[in-house]
C-alpha cells in the first residue's frame, strides 16, 4: 500500500512524510552524490511545494522503503528549469493537468522481490492518483534504461518527449510522458497481478477529483 501524503493530511501521515526525506538523502546524496540541499540527513529541494503529492511505501514501523513525488507543472518543474531542451513540444511544460514525477527511489538494501513490488505499486499509484485528480499526463526525466525498468516492465507505456542528453557525470537522460487513462491502469494491473487499489489517501485531497479508482 502506498501512502499519498500532502500538506493537508500530514496529521495522518506525518511519519511517512519525514521518512521519505531521509530515504531521499540516502539515495540521492549518500549513494548518488547529488549536490542538493539537506537538513538533519533529510534531502529537499525547491520542488517540495504545498501543491506536491508524496507517495510512500512504508515498513511496518513507518520507515519509508520507497517513495516518489508529483508536482503540477503550473508550480514549476525540473524540466522547465533545468532541461527544457529535452522536450520538443514546450506545451508539455506549461499545460494545465500535467504533473511532473521526480525523486523516484527505493531502498537499495531491500531484497529484489520487495524492490520490484514497491516499484510496481509506485507506478500504479501514479496512475490511480492521476485518474482521481484529473491529471492528463505525468512527465519526468530519467536515464532511458530506468524508464524501461520502472515503467516498461510494469506494462506502463510512455511517450518519449525529445532527444537524449549526456550530463556532467556521463549519464544519459531523456524526458518522457505517461498518459493517464483507465485503460492503462487496467493494463498495468493485469501485467503486475495487483488487482486492487494501492493508494491510501487518508482524507480527501483538495485537488479537483474526477474519476474515482476502485
Amino acid at each position: 500500500m502506498i501512502s499519498c501524503v500532502n500538506y493537508e493530511n500530514l496529521q495522518q501521515f506525518g511519519k511517512a512524510f519525514s521518512s521519505q526525506f531521509r530515504l531521499r538523502y540516502r539515495c540521492f546524496i549518500e549513494r548518488q552524490k547529488y549536490n542538493v540541499s539537506s537538513y538533519n540527513e533529510m534531502e529537499y529541494d525547491q520542488y517540495d511545494t504545498p501543491a506536491s503529492a508524496y507517495f510512500v511505501y512504508e515498513s511496518p514501523d513507518g520507515e519509508a522503503l520507497g517513495c516518489s513525488r508529483l508536482t503540477p507543472v503550473s508550480q514549476g518543474s525540473m524540466l522547465q528549469d533545468l532541461w527544457p531542451d529535452l522536450v520538443d513540444n514546450p506545451d508539455h511544460l506549461y499545460t494545465n493537468n500535467v504533473w511532473e514525477g521526480t525523486r523516484f527511489c527505493i531502498d537499495k538494501r531491500l531484497p529484489p522481490n520487495l524492490r520490484q513490488q514497491i516499484c510496481r505499486e509506485l507506478v500504479l499509484a501514479y496512475l490511480e492518483f492521476g485518474l482521481n485528480n484529473g491529471v492528463q499526463k505525468i512527465i519526468g526525466v530519467m536515464p532511458p534504461l530506468i524508464f524501461k525498468r520502472v515503467f516498461g516492465r510494469a506494462g506502463c507505456e510512455y511517450d518519449l518527449l525529445g532527444p537524449e542528453k549526456i550530463i556532467d557525470d556521463g549519464d544519459v537522460i531523456r524526458a518522457a510522458a505517461l498518459v493517464v487513462s483507465a485503460e492503462r491502469l487496467i493494463r498495468v494491473r493485469k501485467k503486475t497481478g495487483i488487482s486492487q487499489s494501492v493508494l491510501n489517501t487518508g482524507i480527501v485531497l483538495s485537488t479537483n477529483q474526477k474519476t474515482k479508482v476502485a
